[in-house]
């Protein structure tokens, strides 16, 4: 390696130290800027979340919408099955620690899943 690449090669890695550094300190300090809870946030509200999730990674893979994290679409019927079965799972274990809105909403949302599942 020539003397000239190499300066060029301690200029980069010295460079991308820099910006770990900068990511690293601003990482920490929105993680100290982070208010803190009164509460933990309750299991059956993680589940619901997760529910929420499945559901969109079920409408993705029926081919309604792009997949959010690659803006593509991309049509998997088997992927759809899966998300839509776990979805059922779920929702079966937390329905009883759910209000009476969640479940409703939960089961329209399942509905309309398994509704446009089967005219696929």
């Amino acid at each position: 390696m020539t003397n000239d690449n190499k300066q060029r090669t301690e200029k980069h890695e010295e460079k991308l130290k820099d910006e770990k550094d900068k990511t690293a300190e601003s990482t920490e300090e929105k993680i100290e800027e982070m208010p803190l809870l009164d509460e933990p946030i309750k299991v059956k509200d993680y589940v619901y979340l997760s529910l929420l999730s499945l559901e969109a990674k079920a409408w993705a893979y029926l081919d309604f919408v792009a997949h959010p994290e690659t803006q593509k679409h991309k049509k998997d019927i088997n992927e759809a099955k899966l998300a839509i079965d776990a979805m059922d799972v779920l929702f079966k274990t937390v329905e009883q620690h759910l209000s009476p809105e969640q479940k409703k909403d939960l089961q329209t949302r399942l509905t309309n899943l398994r509704l446009n599942f089967a005219k696929k």
